[in-house]
């Protein structure tokens, strides 16, 4: 048997590597252009504003939201643009049933545990509340 010349088994070697490579950039391109033509996502349940601070492409939005009637969310488009004052506060907890309630401020440290009982009250850079979610 006759040996193969070392250029010839690298360069197969390289055409085999390079076809690889072409097919991982083409799941990678079709992957892309699929999420791309996607309708945007919105958060589950959440009561939407133009100013949230919820930014739907930051790595923190989760489109996997519990509803908005697993923590009351549902129930609370009154006190949209209201300053959170204690009275405010004490009526929110009244309307949802509960305590378990978070309230965000711009900039706040959140942890990412999610909790489907558990509403989060967001405000915008004015104070007020500007978005009810679960979780």
């Amino acid at each position: 048997m006759r040996a193969k010349p070392a250029s010839a088994i690298l360069a197969v070697t390289f055409a085999a590597l390079l076809g690889a490579c072409e097919a991982q950039d083409e799941a990678a391109t079709q992957a892309s252009s699929a999420e791309q033509s996607a309708p945007a996502a919105t958060e589950a349940g959440a009561k939407t504003n133009p100013e949230s601070p919820i930014d739907e492409a930051s790595p923190a939005f989760n489109a996997n939201e519990p509803d908005a009637s697993t923590c009351g969310a549902d129930k609370l488009d009154r006190w949209l643009n209201v300053l959170p004052t204690e009275t405010v506060r004490n009526e929110i907890a009244d309307a949802v049933g509960h305590d378990r309630i978070r309230y965000i401020a711009p900039g706040d440290v959140v942890t990412m545990d999610l909790r489907p009982d558990r509403l989060n009250v967001e405000t915008g850079e004015d104070g007020r509340i500007r978005l009810f979610r679960c979780g």
